[in-house]
């Protein structure tokens, strides 16, 4: 259960945007692609609009390796699967209404089903809520986001809970924050620099 559990936290686990060299992201360079990087521990994604979700690849550091994980995004806020070396994990949403709304909807939520290499896991619900609205600033960058919570609740195992702050401008959610079911913080990543397009 706990390979099952860390894979799971992989497969929902929504990745920060960041600055680089004291200039700040646009809407129209983010359509283009975008790479964001992390120096220590080494960590890369890159970021392209598909329609209304975004495809994503990225290299993470483990065990003194770098592996390379691919994964599709429904919506920023709403992963549909994604492979790496523990296979393919894929949730499928009972609903699939767009996120665009939240402002004015509040909550979002769908029954969903966890496939492991295509074949069915588990069953659950995926819960989408608006808290409000902010702004968030890396370095000298300053962006306007939707606070958002987003939790995965999936048969017999501990809720997968996320704080994220989403900018529906870029369309990229900006900073992510893995919480406890008690809403302790466990752990938050940044970046350290981003660029347009895939590259060095």
């Amino acid at each position: 259960m706990s390979i099952l559990l860390r894979s799971l936290s992989l497969l929902v686990g929504i990745i920060l945007a960041a600055p680089a060299f004291g200039n700040c992201l646009t809407a129209n360079e983010t359509k283009q692609g975008v790479l964001l990087t992390r120096e220590v521990p080494f960590f890369s994604v890159f970021y392209k609009p598909d329609g209304p979700g975004l495809t994503e690849q990225k290299l993470v550091e483990r065990n003194r390796s770098l592996q390379p994980v691919s994964a599709v995004y429904l919506h920023p806020l709403l992963v549909e699967k994604r492979v790496g070396p523990n296979g393919k994990h894929e949730l499928k949403y009972a609903n699939t209404v767009a996120l665009d709304d939240l402002p004015q909807k509040k909550n979002w939520q769908s029954d969903t089903t966890l496939f492991i290499n295509g074949k069915k896991s588990v069953s659950g619900t995926t819960f989408i809520r608006f808290d409000g609205l902010g702004e968030e600033t890396i370095a000298s960058c300053s962006y306007k986001v939707w606070a958002i919570n987003s939790r995965l609740e999936l048969t017999e195992l501990p809720p997968i809970i996320f704080e994220q702050y989403y900018s529906p401008e870029l369309r990229l959610v900006l900073r992510s924050v893995r919480l406890a079911p008690s809403g302790q913080p466990l752990s938050e990543v940044r970046f350290d620099r981003f660029q347009i397009g895939w590259g060095n």
